[in-house]
C-alpha cells in the first residue's frame, strides 16, 4: 500500500502552541461501517482512511521519532496495521483513539530498537519545595513575556526543542494531551495508563517546560 508523504507537515505549528483539532469522545456509528469497507479491501475506503488520518498520524510520529524518514516509514506501517487489523476494532473507543494507539506503539517500538534519541533528565528542572511547602527558589513569572513572544518563530523552535528533549514517557503524554488535544481519559486509553498516571506525567512535563522556558527567557541561551 502506498502512502503519499505530507512532506514538511509539522506537528501543530512546530509546537509554537497547540492548536487543538476536533476531538470526539466516543465511538461513532459511521466508524464501524467505514472500517467494514476497509476490512473488505475496498480501495476507496482505504484511500479515504489515509486521507482522513495521514496528517495526524504523521505529526504524531514526527513528535515521537523526530526524524522524517523514520516517521514516514512508521506511517506506512501504521496504516498497513490498521487495514490488516480492521476486524479487531470493537468500537469501545473512538476510531482515531485506536489508530493513535497503533501509531504510538509502532513509534515506541522503533525508538526502543534505536537508542539514538537524547533526552534530558526531567528531575533537574522540577521545582524544589521547603518543608512548609513553599518554593525553595523564586518562580519566575514569564507568562506575559511568553504571550508576547509565543508567535515568534524563534521561541516556537525553542519550545519544540525543549519538548523533544523530554523522555518518551513524558513526551508522548504531553503531545497527546497538549498538542493533539486528547482528554486525560483518552490519553490514558491510547497509552494503556491510569488517569492519575497521565495527570502526573503531564503535570511534570509542564513544570519541566516552564522551568526550561524560564531559564531561556532569563539567560537568553539554551543551555
Amino acid at each position: 500500500m502506498k502512502c503519499t508523504s505530507v512532506g514538511t507537515a509539522s506537528l501543530r505549528n512546530d509546537y509554537g502552541m497547540a492548536t487543538r483539532g476536533e476531538v470526539h469522545t466516543g465511538p461513532r456509528p459511521e466508524d464501524a461501517a467505514f472500517l467494514s469497507q476497509v476490512r473488505l479491501g475496498e480501495a476507496a475506503a482505504v484511500e479515504a482512511l489515509i486521507d482522513r488520518y495521514h496528517g495526524k498520524v504523521y505529526g504524531l510520529s514526527m513528535s515521537i521519532l523526530k526524524n522524517k524518514r523514520d516517521a514516514e516509514e512508521a506511517v506506512q506501517d501504521v496504516f498497513l496495521t490498521v487495514v490488516r487489523k480492521a476486524d479487531r476494532f470493537r468500537g469501545n473507543s473512538a476510531l482515531y483513539s485506536w489508530i493513535y494507539r497503533i501509531c504510538v506503539n509502532e513509534c515506541l517500538m522503533r525508538l526502543r530498537k534505536d537508542r539514538r534519541t537524547e533526552t534530558v533528565p526531567i528531575q533537574e528542572y522540577l521545582p524544589v519545595f521547603t518543608r512548609d511547602g513553599m518554593h525553595a527558589s523564586p518562580v519566575d513569572n514569564w507568562s506575559n513575556e511568553v504571550e508576547r513572544r509565543m508567535l515568534d518563530k524563534e521561541l516556537g523552535q525553542v519550545f519544540k526543542r525543549f519538548s523533544d528533549e523530554l523522555s518518551e514517557e513524558y513526551r508522548v503524554v504531553f503531545v497527546l494531551s497538549d498538542v493533539e488535544g486528547l482528554s486525560n481519559e483518552e490519553t490514558a486509553k491510547v497509552l494503556d495508563l491510569t488517569i492519575p498516571a497521565v495527570k502526573s506525567r503531564l503535570h511534570r512535563s509542564r513544570l519541566y517546560l516552564r522551568e526550561r522556558l524560564s531559564r531561556y527567557l532569563r539567560d537568553g541561551r539554551l543551555a
